[in-house]
This record gives structure tokens, sequence and C-alpha cells, in this order.
């Protein structure tokens, strides 16, 4: 509304009809109530729009220059409503509304509404000397009655006014319009809403015709139980209900705002104002004496977020933020002026909100290596920032790998970092090294954050065992060999391998990956020798830090070549006819097998005999007697079965007759009485048992000679 008339002294015109008015301090502008104060992990919203228009009458060349208006094209009273036959303008195709628009509100998804204030306002028609208000274009009702219809989404209700104000008719001047504003908590309108809503607000009372105006806003504060990324930080927002009227002879009004603090950073003011007109300047938002907006026409009523209508200038509402630098509200001092001027505008402001950046620390940690083996260097970097919009001072952070880690930072500015670092030998066991930073905001509010990563100290280890099966063989026999491979340690190995040093067929170079506790086993054979043979396996694999771990083992057998040692021994080298001889058998199995089968055949027949087994190194003797009737010459053959590991041998000791080689000789009787004479000594001779054969039946001969019997084995 352009002021017509002339231009007074300052002051501020409130007035309330309800116990909560504004505060006026001794000498200084009025106090503003508070309706909202909260430090939190959030901000305010702030939209509105106009319920009047342009008249509906196209074509006619005045709506085309109150089109052009709304486009901000044009000059002097052709581009405000205040020259125009305003309308109501009629949205939500409710039939209860007689005005209506709409307005889309920003909140990040996820978000929950702490608080919510409606306001409206419009002209109250009463009889003054301009001409909105006269004639029949008025709304039933009176404006501190009237219920406005709220829809939120697809939502909707009714909301009686919380708080109304007007302009007392005494105090209005002749050129100047009597406003009123209502508004009313609405929360609970919002009561799970989250994410960017369409609000439809209808029935504002104002009437219609030239000069008429006619508005909305909506002041939402939202948060997050916890920072995220659309709130990194803390943020303080106070709601204000002010009612500070420029009027024609008074153009300019004051408020204070109370509670409001600043710790040194960004600060952002939101303002509902009315009636302020595009095509009208000089009017001002100053806080604490600074031109915020850098503007000489502030109140042009450009709302923010309006659906339908939707113009630069509504002609009727302002709900505007701007941002204030951290210089203008003082750090560690409480409150606010503020100051609302004209040049020859005349408005209405009936709502202010501000929040208050805070400091806020944010701190990751990280350690490297992420995996370790103890006594190995590791280095826990730690990087703190401050997400919020004011500085943070006296940064410690403590890292808990030792305490001359800790790190002292005067001041971290928003949007900025520090790092710092900790080397350290890993331990024996698994950690989760932290960090603990701490500051305070320049208000002196403390700040904490915290982070931990994860170290993984590996303990790597792997077993081989290798047996062989049998572990006594012939040569030429089978011998298989097993392989077991077992991760030992308390990590993953890849890369497994198993080398043998001998054996090709016991090389597996790609076994695999192989779990924490997880075995594999191999098998390989190899053709016994006529040797015996050891033989040794190598394994490697790596753990997930690369490092490589290794074990080895061997086994063994042993190559055996069956043999039974055989002798006899007579009695006597020669006998009478009648005489008995006896004979001393010895079998023995010199071997490290068992033998099977053992018997003694041959003539004599009292000499033969069914042995049976003979363990390893066991040896059989037994006697026989003959008597005498001629010439005797043995004829004696040992057989025998090998067993080699408790099965018997495909391969049998060979089985060779014994050549008859040991003689006892028949003699006379003397016919008288021998004269005993001295013989001449003669040493007698041994007798010789001779070794059997490798690999198949023995063979013994026996060869008997006067004084002496020998025996020889041998194979064929």
């Amino acid at each position: 509304m352009r002021i017509r008339g002339l231009v007074g002294t300052l002051s501020v015109l409130m007035f309330t009809a309800f116990p909560t008015a504004p505060v006026t301090s001794a000498g200084g502008p009025a106090t503003a109530p508070v309706s909202f104060d909260q430090t939190i992990y959030g901000d305010f919203a702030l939209v509105g729009n106009t319920v009047t228009t342009c008249p509906r009458e196209p074509g006619h060349h005045p709506v085309k220059r109150c089109l052009d208006a709304q486009n901000r094209v044009g000059t002097g009273l052709p581009a405000q409503n205040n020259g125009h036959p305003m309308a109501w303008a009629d949205v939500d195709a409710d039939p209860a509304t007689y005005n209506s628009s709409s307005a889309r509100l920003p909140i990040p998804a996820g978000a929950r509404i702490a608080f919510a204030k409606l306001t409206w306002a419009g002209n109250t028609g009463a009889l003054t000397g301009v001409p909105c208000g006269r004639g029949p274009s008025r709304p039933p009702g009176s404006p501190e009655r009237q219920q406005v219809s709220l829809k939120v989404g697809d939502r909707g209700g009714l909301v009686a006014p919380g708080r109304y104000t007007e302009d007392p008719l005494g105090a209005i001047a002749h050129t100047d319009h009597q406003f009123y504003s209502a508004n009313a908590d609405v929360t609970d309108h919002f009561r799970g809403i989250t994410g960017p809503s369409t609000v439809t607000v209808g029935n504002v009372w104002t009437p219609q015709g030239f000069d008429c105006f006619g508005g909305w806003s909506l002041t939402a504060v939202w948060m997050f139980d916890a920072p995220q990324s659309s709130a990194p930080a803390r943020k303080q927002v106070v709601v204000y209900d002010t009612y500070s009227r420029v009027l024609t002879t008074k153009p300019s009004a004051h408020a204070r705002l109370e509670a409001i603090r600043s710790a040194g950073g960004l600060t952002r003011a939101g303002v509902t104002g009315f009636e302020g007109d595009w095509a009208v300047t000089g009017d001002r938002f100053e806080v604490n004496g600074r031109n915020v907006a850098r503007t000489d026409n502030f109140f042009a009523s450009a709302a923010d977020g309006q659906l339908d209508p939707k113009s630069a200038n509504n002609m009727s509402v302002d709900a505007r933020t701007v941002e204030l630098p951290g210089d203008v509200v003082k750090p560690r001092e409480s409150g606010a002026n503020l100051a609302f001027t004209s040049g020859s505008d005349a408005y209405l402001v009936s709502g202010v909100v501000m929040s208050s950046g805070r400091p806020e620390l944010a701190v990751v940690t990280s350690v490297e290596p992420a995996v370790a083996h103890e006594g190995e260097q590791v280095t826990q970097s730690v990087t703190v920032t401050n997400t919020g919009s004011a500085p943070a001072t006296d940064v410690v952070l403590h890292m808990d790998l030792g305490s001359s880690c800790d790190q002292t930072i005067p001041r971290v500015e928003p949007g900025h970092q520090a790092k710092a670092t900790c080397a350290r030998p890993a331990p024996g066991d698994d950690v989760k090294p932290s960090v603990q930073a701490s500051g305070k905001s320049l208000l002196g509010e403390q700040l904490t954050a915290a982070a931990s990563t994860f170290l993984e100290v590996v303990r790597p280890g792997i077993a081989v065992t290798k047996a062989a099966a049998p572990t006594t063989a012939l040569s030429g026999q089978e011998v298989g060999y097993t392989v077991e491979i077992r991760n030992t340690g308390d990590t993953p190995l890849s890369a497994v391998a198993v080398d043998d040093k001998q054996v090709d067929a016991c090389d597996k170079p790609d076994l695999g990956t192989l779990g924490v506790d997880e075995r594999k086993s191999l098998k390989c054979s190899i053709t016994a020798a006529d040797e015996g043979f050891t033989n040794a396996v190598a394994v490697n694999g790596n753990d997930k830090t690369g490092k490589k771990v290794t074990a080895d083992a061997s086994a063994a057998f042993t190559v055996v070549h069956p043999r039974v040692e055989f002798s006899v021994r007579p009695s006597t080298r020669a006998a009478r006819a009648g005489e008995t001889v006896t004979f001393t058998v010895t079998v023995r199995n010199p071997t490290p097998i068992a033998l099977s089968g053992v018997r003694v055949t041959g003539s004599p027949s009292a000499c033969a005999r069914e042995i049976g087994t003979l363990a390893p190194q066991q040896t059989v003797e037994y006697t026989c007697s003959v008597v005498m009737r001629a010439r005797l010459t043995t004829s004696l053959t040992v057989v025998a079965d090998s067993f080699v590991n408790g099965q018997l041998a495909e391969t049998k000791i060979e089985t060779v007759a014994l050549t008859p080689a040991v003689t006892v000789s028949l003699v006379e009787p003397p016919p008288q009485p021998p004269v005993v004479k001295e013989a001449a000594y003669s040493p007698p001779l041994q007798n010789t048992p001779v070794a059997a054969v490798v690999a198949g039946l023995a063979v013994i001969g026996m060869f008997v000679t006067v004084g002496a019997i020998g025996a020889t084995a041998r194979a064929r």
C-alpha cells in the first residue's frame, strides 16, 4: 500500500486482543513473544501465498495492467493493488471456501515437524478513507472469529485464531487501512507428515475491491533426532509472534528479539509481511542496524513456495528468508533488534523466525593397514570436521592407541577439517581403535564426537602331515602316501600349494583356499625300490595380508627282503650201528616281517617239523634223534611264506630242495677195549648257517663234515 501522507516520527504500533502481548521495555522496542525455542538437528521452512488476485475480466485494459503488475511490469498505481479491484483467488475446488491458495512446503524426507504456525492477515473492512471494504464484496462474519481451512496434502481441517491482533482505529490515518493478523499453532495438522508437502489455505477473511489484500504464511520447524546429511549440525530455532505496523504517519517499526544467540556463524531470518508493494521502494529490513537484505525494497509481495496462484508480485504477502552474516548477531550476545522502515510504503510484519547455526564435530578414523600381524607397525588416522555453520574451538582429539597421540586444535572453522595420526605396534588380538573429539562453541557449549574403526590382527598358520602305507614293503610293492593339510591359524589362506620334493604325483600347486580350521587331503603312490625311502613334502599359503606361511613333513617306508636262517648240528660225527645220533635244528627269522607256514621237510623224517609262524627276529630250535643203522646223509629243507604288514605277500619265499650234505659215518666196534692214547689236538669245525633267499621261498643246504656240521642257504 502506498503512503499518501507525510512521513512522521519513528515508532511501533502493536496491539493484541490476547494476553500474551509484546512487552515494551523502557525506552526501547517491544519484545516479541516466543512461541518456539529449541536447538535441534533441523531448521525452519517459511512459505506463503495470497488469496487475492487480479479481477477476472479478460481483455479489459485495466486487467492487463494488473497482470503486468503481477509479473513486475509497470510503475506507480497500476503496478499496485491500490489501482485494481482485487478479487478472491480460489484454487481448491471446495464449495465451502470463497478464497484459497496453495504453496509447497520443502521439508526433507525423513524429518518430522516439531512446530508449525499458520499466520494469515487482511483488511478488516473498517470504514476509513481507503476504498477497500466498501460495497457488498465482503465475506460473511468477522476476521477475529473466522476459521480458515488448512489442508496438508489430502488431509484437511479448520483452524481458529490462536492469537488475533488488529490496528486500533484511532491510530489509523485517513489514508491507511485497518489491518489484522491472526495465527495459530497447527503442529498437530502435520503429525506423521515428512518430506515436501502441498499446503492449501482458504477462507482468509478479507474484502474484495480496490486496494484490498489477503494472504497467509506457514512457518514449519523440522528436525531429525540425530545428524543427517540435510541437517549435519544443530541450530537454535526461535519462532516469534510480532505485530509490527508501518503506517503513513509512522514509517518505522521496531521489535526486540530475545532468546536468539549467535555462535559466530550463519543466522537465517524468515519474515512474514503483508501489503508490501513491489512498485514502491524505500522499505528495509534491518537487524542490529544492518540492512541485511541489501535492498531498499524488501517488502515486495514475494512469497516463497507459491504454487497456485504463482506470481513474482502477488500484491499481498511476503514470506521470505534471508541469511545474516556471522557478525550481524554478535557472538556471546543474546537477542537482536529489528527495524522495519519505509520510504513511501505501508505494510505489516506479523511474524519472524530465526535459526542460528552451531558448530558440530564429526570425526572419522581408520587404521593402515587394516589387517596386520602382532608387532607390525599400524597407523591410526583421524579426521575431524566442523559440519556446522559456526566455529569450533579448543578441539581435542584423543586416540586410544596411546595418550601421547592426543592432539589439540585451537579452532576449526565451519566446513573445515583437521587431521591427526598415531603409529603403534599392533597388539596380539583384534582391537577397535577409537577416537574421542571434544571442543566448544563460542558460546561455551560443549561439543563431542566419537568414532571407531577395526584392526584385525591375524595369526596365520598351516600344518601338514604325511603318512606312508604300508610302512614296510617288499621291493616292487606299491606304497601309498596320504598328505593332509590343515589351516591352524585364525584367517583364511589363499593360493595354497603342495610341493613334494621327490614324488611329482604328490604335487598340488593349486589347492585353492583353505578356510579357518579347514582340512584338505590328497593321495599319491610310489613303487618301492630295493632300498627304503624317505619322502618330504612342503605346503604354503598366503594370508589376507599376502604374508606366506609354510610347513613341511616327511614319511618313510622300509624295503625288506624276506629270508630264513637254518642250521642242523649232529651230536656226533660217527656212530656205531644201533647208537642214537641227536640232531639240533635251528630256524631263525632275521627280518622285520613275520614268516608263516614255516616248516622243515625232508630226511631224516624224524627231523621234519611244522613250525608255523616266526615273528620278526624269532628263533626256533628243536632236536631230533636217529638210531644209526647205516651211514646217514641228511636232506632237510625249510619252507616259509612272507607276510608284510599283516597280509600275505604276493611273492612267496622260493622253496629249494636241500642237498644232503651232512653225513654221519657208521663205524665197527673194536674187538677189545681200545687202547687209550693221546690224540693230536685238532680244533673243531663250527657249524655255519647260511642266510636264505630274498623275495622268495628259502632254500637251505646242509653240508656235514666229520667233527663239524656246516649249513648254507641259497636262493634260486
